[in-house]
């Protein structure tokens, strides 16, 4: 049985209290920053909210419009209040100081089960996703990553990789290529997952790596929510817990969308006829 605790490492800044105890001396120095203007990086960005307490988690594109990420990065514990629409962002491939493309959300939907005053509390973890919904279809300037149920794969034969915009290294992507998967806990409802990760890495997706393309089977959590043998374990939300929801939604903003077998969906590289980079 794995110890839960409340060490909440990756909170957005925006939603962090002065209560919380977060271990500022982490950093992510060992991964490799990678070029986010080309595809599959392209897909991924950054979930900015634009309030008077700023912030950012990480997010990644599964679909022309839509933008999968943690609940948490859409709720201010400060005045317990979720995001305004008009405020939430998503820069995708932001990279210092240029980016791909950039929407604003038209609407999301975040797990109706999650309580955001109690995040990071065993019993409300798998619940911490939500999917944007963009206005622009920036997708296709950028691509998208495939996604698939990961009770479908056999981990063994996998490697994974984990990719975000962690505090210490905010504006640019960079990647743990040592990600391993440790298995399922509460149920089936999380997975563990050793990917070193801090503040801003919250949405980030952990995906499996394939020829020229990322799958992702889980999106990340929370640092330090159990412990075994071998040392510290991270939560990772798995696809399967939303994938309904994330149908329905594709179904909704993109024509002719059309779910393969196993309950995947392949990525899709940038449209060659739409220019990549934002003007």
């Amino acid at each position: 049985m794995l110890a839960l605790c409340a060490m909440l490492l990756c909170h957005p800044v925006s939603s962090v209290l002065a209560s919380d105890q977060v271990d500022l001396n982490i950093t992510t120095q060992h991964r490799a920053v990678v070029d986010a203007s080309r595809y599959p990086w392209s897909a991924i960005g950054r979930v900015n909210v634009a309030t008077s307490r700023r912030g950012h988690c990480t997010g990644a594109l599964v679909g022309e419009r839509i933008v999968l990420t943690a609940a948490h990065c859409l709720y201010f514990r400060a005045n317990r209040n979720w995001a305004p629409v008009s405020t939430v962002h998503f820069v995708a491939g932001w990279q210092r100081d240029t980016y791909q493309a950039h929407s604003i959300a038209e609407r999301y939907i975040q797990s109706p089960n999650f309580d955001g005053e109690k995040w990071s509390h065993g019993d409300n973890l798998p619940h911490d996703w939500a999917l944007i919904v963009l206005k622009e279809p920036i997708g296709r300037k950028t691509g998208y990553l495939g996604w698939a149920d990961p009770r479908t794969l056999d981990w063994k034969k996998s490697k994974f990789v984990l990719a975000g915009y962690p505090r210490d290294r905010a504006h640019a992507i960079s990647i743990d290529q040592k990600c391993t998967l440790n298995g399922y806990f509460t149920g089936g409802e999380l997975l563990a997952h050793r990917c070193q990760i801090v503040n801003g890495d919250s949405g980030a997706p952990l995906s499996i790596v394939g020829y020229k393309k990322l799958t992702i089977v889980a999106v990340n959590s929370a640092a330090g929510v159990g412990q075994d043998d071998q040392g510290q374990i991270n939560s990772a939300v798995p696809i399967h817990n939303f994938i309904g929801i994330l149908e329905k939604l594709l179904k909704e903003t993109q024509p002719g969308y059309d779910l393969t077998d196993n309950n995947r969906l392949f990525g899709q590289p940038p449209d060659a006829t739409v220019p990549t980079v934002a003007e």
